[in-house]
């Protein structure tokens, strides 16, 4: 017996090794695909029968779905983090969208992976992802091609259709060698939902119809994935959070932590991966990481918080938070989720049983027979918050104008001490009145955007972010005293606050009271780039160009990529004389930002001043062509138009322009109107 026991080891061992021999060949690839703003209940594959994600339904039947797969943040920028981390926000230190910036120490996909032979790409669909948040480390491609222009008063460009970003990713693949591992991220589910034409009407509504969208630019893109690297692919779908539409009174997603805007589908196919099964218990995003890396046959970084999904046993616990209510003057809070129980730390707590009521519908938190679990898990929190990081950065006014274009609120950084104790479910109203006031600006509505603000001002007369959101929409309508107005009964130390501020006086023409509105804000946010370059502009209404030159030169060492600074430098040192450096400028200005108008504007002054005239004029009209309320363009193109003589094609511009009299490009225009004989 002892002879056939051993046999029966040796054979079992020849079968071991035969098995791994048969796994060995090419280290596979890896393609993530994050759809942003996907509920996990819009894909056919977790039950909706709207017919919206082909795609994705196709790759969870050829592979695995998780079915409670849960973000740990409603927001995009700090769930991705931790997807391509492996860490909980509280550890990766990205808390909030464009107030925090991933750090240098973190480890990611990326930066693992680029090291040991693989090509490294990713392609992102919105600003909130641009490299300037930390995540581009380790991508020797990193796709934000997202214009930087910040002129004030425009629509930014904030966001691009997945159909650009896939044929981005596509053309990469087509020229990637080796092993790779590309990330491509589509924003189109994310509100305002703007379907495309051939989409719209053919779902139950413009959510879902943006659902398809993306579903088809993933097909795309695994396709070419596919014809790349063959079956040696991992192919991973997710999302960074899902999109409350309404449960609870929430619209979108940020405000709460509830499993509406938490749950997304996970889905993993191709090598190494088992087909068709579908796995219970809590796949959290900070598991993804470690699970593709041992689909890839690498090792994971020690002090992970995530494990790989196909090892163990079901995990039943999840953390989430948002801080994003803080933006808004409320508490923000914090969620941990250990088998069957959920709860939420706010002012006023909520327990639910996620098992029996997974809408989350009956608050459990006063229930004495549950004291015991609501302690634990609170407990518990206070252990997960124990060793958070701080990864603030200081919040950006150009930050929070690109924000404001992606229906964001922006407001500084804080500590959780030092945050507000009013909570969400409480200040409801006020920020349905902002979802409102923001979709209203969407679609052109100022007047019906200030009235959503003011009625969230008047509900809550003493929130300063509402204050600072109503005089920021007062302000881009052209009503800049008003602005400044809903503004002077707060002193609070926010530099973003006392920056609105300014601006609002500056358009009003009182620029001394502007500067000191913005050294104020300077004051409380030395770093902040847009300061100092606003402040720059200030000084050079008050015809100082050296020292506005300064400023500009501090805001471009703060930010080298800043095109209006860049922009301003060349109008300071034009001012100074000094002709072939503000041409540079200019130059530098268009490069960074070539849809931006103003350092082609530059260039036609420049230009006229050398007695090129027809050069000038050619410079502006491309300024107007791009942006037909440039009034200061208008102005300069008369200028030119008179200095060729044309003075019948100058005198309507100059009528244009002159318009209003509330500016003084304005006030210019009339003076040079005015002076013009009369028509013949």
């Amino acid at each position: 017996m002892k002879r056939f026991a051993g046999l029966a080891l040796l054979c079992a061992g020849l079968a071991t090794a035969l098995l791994l021999w048969g796994r060995r060949g090419p280290t596979p690839s890896v393609l993530l695909v994050t759809i942003d703003t996907l509920r996990a209940d819009r894909v056919g594959a977790y039950g909706s029968t709207a017919g919206a994600t082909p795609r994705l339904d196709a790759l969870a039947s050829a592979g695995t779905l998780f079915e409670t797969a849960l973000s740990p943040v409603p927001l995009t920028l700090p769930a991705h983090a931790t997807l391509l981390s492996g860490l909980e926000p509280p550890r990766h230190g990205a808390r909030d969208n464009g107030l925090y910036v991933v750090g240098d120490d973190v480890a990611t996909l990326a930066t693992l992976l680029r090291p040991r032979g693989f090509a490294t790409a990713a392609f992102v669909g919105a600003y909130v992802l641009d490299r300037r948040f930390g995540l581009a480390r380790g991508f020797e491609t990193y796709d934000d091609a997202l214009d930087r222009r910040a002129r004030e008063g425009s629509t930014l460009e904030a966001e691009r259709r997945c159909d650009l970003v896939a044929a981005a990713a596509r053309s990469w693949l087509a020229r990637a060698e080796g092993r790779f591992a590309a990330w491509v991220h589509f924003y189109d589910p994310h509100a305002p939902y703007d379907p495309p034409a051939d989409l719209a009407g053919r779902y139950p509504g413009p959510y879902e119809a943006e659902v398809a969208a993306a579903d088809r630019c993933l097909g795309t893109v695994v396709d070419a994935a596919r014809a790349r690297a063959g079956d040696a692919l991992v192919i991973a779908v997710t999302s960074d959070h899902g999109e409350a539409l309404g449960e609870h009174g929430e619209r979108t997603h940020g405000f709460f932590v509830y499993d509406a805007t938490l749950r997304v589908p996970l889905v993993l196919s191709g090598a190494g991966v088992p087909r068709g099964e579908r796995r219970a218990g809590v796949a959290r995003a900070a598991d993804l990481l470690p699970t593709l890396l041992a689909r890839l046959g690498e090792p994971s970084p020690a002090g992970l918080d995530g494990a790989d999904l196909f090892s163990g046993a079901p995990r039943q616990e999840a953390y989430a938070e948002t801080l994003y209510p803080r933006s808004l003057g409320f508490s923000p809070l914090f969620s941990l989720r250990v088998g069957r129980h959920k709860w939420i730390r706010a002012p006023r707590g909520e327990l639910y049983d996620v098992e029996r009521d997974p809408g989350e519908t009956r608050n459990l938190a006063d229930d004495p027979t549950l004291a015991d679990v609501r302690a634990r898990l609170d407990a518990a929190l206070d252990r997960a918050l124990a060793a958070q990081r701080d990864g603030a950065a200081a919040a950006d006014p150009a930050v929070a104008e690109r924000l404001r274009a992606l229906g964001y609120v922006a407001g500084a950084p804080g500590s959780e001490a030092a945050a507000p104790a009013t909570d969400p479910k409480d200040g409801l109203h006020a920020w349905r009145r902002v979802e409102d006031a923001v979709a209203s600006e969407a679609r052109g509505e100022m007047a019906e955007a200030i009235r959503s603000l003011q009625a969230a001002v008047a509900e809550r007369p003493d929130n300063a972010a509402l204050a600072r959101l109503l005089a920021g929409a007062l302000r881009r309508s052209g009503r800049a005293l008003d602005a400044a107005d809903a503004l002077s009964t707060h002193d609070v130390p926010d530099p973003l606050f006392w920056h609105e501020r300014a601006l609002a006086l500056a358009a009003a023409d009182r620029v001394d009271a502007a500067l000191e509105a913005e050294d104020r804000a300077l004051a409380l946010g030395p770093s902040l780039p847009e300061l100092h370059n606003h402040r720059g502009v200030l000084l050079a209404r008050r015809g100082q160009p050296a020292a506005a030159l300064a400023a500009f030169d501090h805001a471009i060492a703060l930010d080298p990529n800043g095109a209006r600074a860049w922009a301003n430098r060349g109008n300071a040192l034009r001012e100074l004389g000094r002709v072939a450096e503000a041409r540079a400028a200019y130059e530098r200005a268009a490069a960074l930002s070539p849809s931006d108008p103003e350092p082609l504007n530059g260039l036609g002054v420049l230009a006229v001043l050398a007695g090129d005239a027809e050069a000038g004029a050619a410079y502006f009209e491309r300024v107007v062509a791009a942006d037909p309320e440039h009034a200061e363009a208008r102005l300069n193109l008369a200028i030119a138009r008179l200095t060729q003589g044309r003075l019948e094609a100058a005198r309507p511009l100059l009528d244009e322009v002159c318009r209003g009299r509330q500016t003084p490009v304005q006030r210019r225009a009339c003076d040079l109107r005015a002076g013009l004989p009369p028509p013949q």
